[in-house]
């Protein structure tokens, strides 16, 4: 049975033995200095130990005490020659599991659906690359790659993915570690202000706004006001049910980010629009999100509004406009969703102002 004893030259080692088919067994000895590591393996050690004593010893097991160094390739081999061609493991081989994973943990169907494209990317590129070739310097050359045409955002979200990837991987004993969350996400650009739509742009949007409403199926107008008053995010719209219309109490209970619930208020314009889908499965009816960004971004550009302004710019008005109307901070992240207080911080500046600070500075110069 495996040991914990005491070694001078090399501080701890495991001492246990591994049995073969053939009915021979050999002695073993796995040394460190780190009680910790010695400690971490024994479980794994002692599984191999007595499953190779039943004989009773898996493809898989063998794979696993490989890539953790508790038994050699001639080892492994001994136990049976069709166990080599199993060794090298590929990402698309844990494709299932990751859409399983990804599906529990999305929020709406459409960050599920986002992942999956990621998770594309990523397979495409490691074709061909066993897992265990996945190292730090291919994830760098990797992200060098793609910063050509995209962000570091962006990359970001791949890296995300792959270490969930790989985190699946050593679940399974197929990899060591998982070298992805060895690798650094990379710093993303911080301190920008959102864009929101200044007084001037919001009148003209608003005039013209009636000649749309053919669009996006009829729904166009409704989608416009309700996310510009209440700042939900696109995705939200999308999977809002009507049972989470809560029209005695004026209420919208949202699912957003991080799968949390929050309430917004129904403004008294939306009152008798939201009385009407409250009794409808889906507040609106499905739709890609991407259909609702171009239909917002073709209507910006034919009134001749700056590029800059895009479909979550409504909720940059919908926070901004509750900061200048001296709404507390700390309500307009709760009604905003926002993770931390320093995330709406960012907002109080987006409306440009008419006073400069700088004024009561009342010395001669």
């Amino acid at each position: 049975m495996a040991t914990l004893q005491k070694n001078s030259e090399k501080g701890n080692r495991i001492f246990w033995r591994l049995c073969f088919p053939d009915g021979t067994s050999k002695p073993k000895y796995k040394n460190s200095k780190s009680n910790v590591i010695l400690h971490d393996l024994m479980p794994d050690i002692m599984k191999i130990e007595t499953l190779s004593r039943r004989s009773e010893i898996t493809p898989e097991d063998l794979i696993r005490a490989l890539n953790l160094k508790i038994i050699t390739r001639e080892e492994m081999v001994a136990f049976g020659k069709t166990v080599q061609a199993h060794e090298d493991h590929y990402l698309h081989e844990l494709r299932e599991d990751f859409e399983n994973k990804s599906k529990t943990e999305s929020s709406a169907s459409y960050c599920h659906k986002v992942n999956l494209y990621r998770a594309d990317k990523l397979e495409e590129y490691f074709k061909g690359t066993p897992m265990a070739q996945i190292t730090p310097e291919a994830i760098d050359t990797y992200r060098v790659g793609r910063l050509k045409t995209v962000c570091q955002t962006t990359v970001n979200h791949d890296l995300k993915i792959l270490r969930k990837y790989l985190d699946i991987a050593v679940s399974k004993g197929w990899i060591r570690a998982n070298t992805a969350r060895a690798t650094k996400l990379m710093k993303e650009p911080k301190g920008r202000v959102p864009r929101c739509l200044y007084p001037d742009e919001h009148k003209v949007f608003f005039e013209k706004l009636p000649d749309y409403k053919h669009l996006l199926h009829g729904h166009f107008e409704f989608i416009v006001k309700i996310l510009l008053l209440t700042g939900m995010r696109r995705n939200e719209l999308c999977v809002l049910k009507g049972e989470n219309i809560k029209l005695h109490l004026r209420q919208i209970h949202v699912f957003g980010k991080g799968m949390k619930y929050r309430t917004v208020g129904i403004h008294h314009s939306l009152m008798e629009e939201c009385k009407a889908r409250c009794q409808l499965a889906t507040v609106i009816p499905s739709m890609h999100p991407s259909s609702i960004s171009r239909a917002v971004k073709t209507v910006f550009r034919e009134l001749k509004l700056p590029e800059a302004l895009t479909l979550h710019s409504l909720r940059h008005t919908y926070i901004s406009y509750l900061l200048e109307k001296g709404v507390p901070p700390k309500r307009v992240q709760e009604r905003a969703g926002h993770f931390s207080l320093n995330v709406t911080a960012r907002y109080s500046h987006a409306l440009p102002g008419t006073t400069v600070d700088e004024d009561v500075l009342d010395f001669e110069v």
